[in-house]
């Protein structure tokens, strides 16, 4: 088989790159290890239940905005329903040591005047806060979509200034700031480690408003999947590569486990930088680079609890998502004492069906928590497919327990709640091939510079939550920028804008 391009892997970067890539006239060849695209904003069923994998909200798909724009550009935007966040839609932030609960509003009017009306003697430090945020994006192409792309790719990794040592100095109350860096559970990157610049590209694309969508994640991989297959793009699923052919500094082409090779003259990896390593010929890169890549530290992990609840729990008026905190410490420290259960814990709902028939999903809720690779050590020495009864049951008692304090706090809006599934660090470095089961791929830190999308291998492009930025938005403008290093950047992002 020959064509222009493969993308290696589906998640919402390679769907974004292959979709833009075809319909400026490439041919594309999408491979997918697994028997099912998405990665991870696909959904899974237990007892006819549909529970997004890492798909919950988004920001940036109001009009006009970054996900608006190249989704309606990839043939996509038309395909899904967006349910905004009502204008009165936040996120319950509480304080299990005074019971203390705050409404982290997706606008930064209504938040700023919550948060001022909960801590009026922090109103100076939350401004700065709030400005600090605002500025750090105003000139983000991804915000500001009348700006060009190059400048800010260039430099916007040498921006690292401490978000601790910003919050030391601009504020003093515990729970206040506990809900200023909940952000970080939505990069996986423990506030000692984050930047400044980093939390401002995340917490802004959610302070400026919050959308869900119909059928959740599997309906935008699913819109994807039909625009790019209705432009002639193959899709193989059950298709593992298993080495990148290279001839004279330049790829030539993919094999995949079934002995198949696909010529081309160009690749977009979008699975963990470190993995790539494997595919290629030791000779490729230098010592130095192959080095710093399989040495990143990587994000964050999570325990996933889903569950039936008794009570339908609406998701698109009041509360989207409902956080609560530690009883002590940080609430997003680099390793963590704690049972998982005595962490920030999170609830969520389902996506609902579409805007007029919200209760097609409404009794499906999905309990997070953070996780850490120390969490699975012990479980490490007998790995394999099988996993050890022990396993089984430490797995069996942080359900139940997490299970136990959503029902202690949040049991009035969800009722019992019968666990189908769990997930752990284990769980999403098997299934979604995540090094040390990071939910996030690897760390955007201080002292740690992640790789570009182009490589100095001719051809060869990373994509991914690694290179750019996190999440969906992040992911998506990935898929963005490394087809834009194929078809050019500025001239796509052009078109896109148009």
């Amino acid at each position: 088989m020959k064509a222009d391009v493969v993308i290696i892997g589906s998640g919402i970067s390679g769907l974004t790159a292959a979709a833009l890539l075809a319909k400026h006239g490439k041919e594309v060849v999408l491979v997918e290890k697994n028997r099912n695209p998405g990665g991870s904003i696909r959904q899974f069923t237990r007892k006819n239940h549909a529970f997004d994998i890492g798909f919950h909200y988004t920001g940036c798909l109001g009009e006009g905005e970054i996900l608006n724009l190249l989704w309606q550009h990839c043939g996509v935007l038309d395909k899904v329903n967006i349910i905004p966040a009502s204008q009165g839609g936040y996120d319950h932030f509480e304080d299990p040591a005074t019971g203390k609960v705050i409404r982290g509003y997706f606008s930064y009017e209504h938040l700023e005047e919550e948060l001022i009306a909960n801590f009026p003697h922090e109103k100076n430090g939350i401004k700065t806060y709030l400005k600090t945020i605002r500025t750090n994006c105003q000139d983000v192409p991804f915000y500001k979509t009348d700006l060009p792309l190059l400048p800010f790719l260039r430099g916007y990794k040498d921006q690292v200034n401490s978000l601790s040592s910003f919050l030391d100095k601009t504020i003093e109350d515990r729970l206040l700031r506990s809900v200023l860096e909940a952000p970080g559970f939505l990069y996986g990157v423990p506030t000692r480690k984050a930047s400044v610049e980093v939390h401002s590209l995340v917490a802004h694309g959610y302070y400026s408003g919050a959308y869900k969508v119909a059928g959740g994640g599997q309906s935008v991989v699913n819109s994807f999947v039909d625009a790019i297959r209705a432009t002639g793009t193959s899709l193989s699923v059950n298709a593992e590569v298993t080495s990148i052919q290279v001839k004279n500094g330049a790829v030539t082409g993919v094999t995949l486990y079934s002995g198949e090779e696909i010529t081309c003259s160009q690749i977009i990896y979008t699975g963990h930088p470190g993995q790539s390593l494997a595919l290629l010929p030791p000779s490729v890169f230098r010592p130095a680079y192959k080095s710093r890549v399989r040495n990143l530290q990587n994000s964050l992990s999570m325990f996933a609890v889903f569950a039936e609840s008794e009570k339908f729990v609406d998701c698109t008026t009041g509360a989207l998502n409902y956080y609560i905190f530690p009883k002590t410490g940080e609430i997003l420290p680099p390793q963590s004492m704690l049972a998982p259960n005595q962490r920030i814990m999170l609830m969520t709902s389902g996506a609902p069906a579409s805007s007029k028939e919200l209760h097609g999903h409404g009794n499906d809720v999905t309990l997070l928590s953070t996780g850490y690779w120390k969490d699975v050590e012990p479980f490490l020495k007998n790995d394999s497919p099988r996993r050890s009864p022990e396993y089984t049951a430490w797995k069996a008692d942080i359900t139940d327990k997490m299970v136990t304090k959503a029902e202690e706090r949040w049991g009035a809006i969800s009722g019992t709640l019968t666990p189908l599934a769990t997930a752990t660090p284990l769980t999403f470095r098997d299934k979604l091939s995540a090094p040390s089961g990071c939910t996030y791929g690897a760390m955007h830190c201080l002292g740690q510079y992640t790789p570009d999308v182009r490589t100095r291998l001719s051809g060869f492009y990373l994509s991914g939550q690694s290179t750019l930025m996190t999440g969906v938005v992040g992911a998506s403008v990935a898929g963005l920028v490394s087809a834009g290093e194929i078809l050019g950047l500025e001239d796509l992002w052009r078109s896109i804008r148009l």
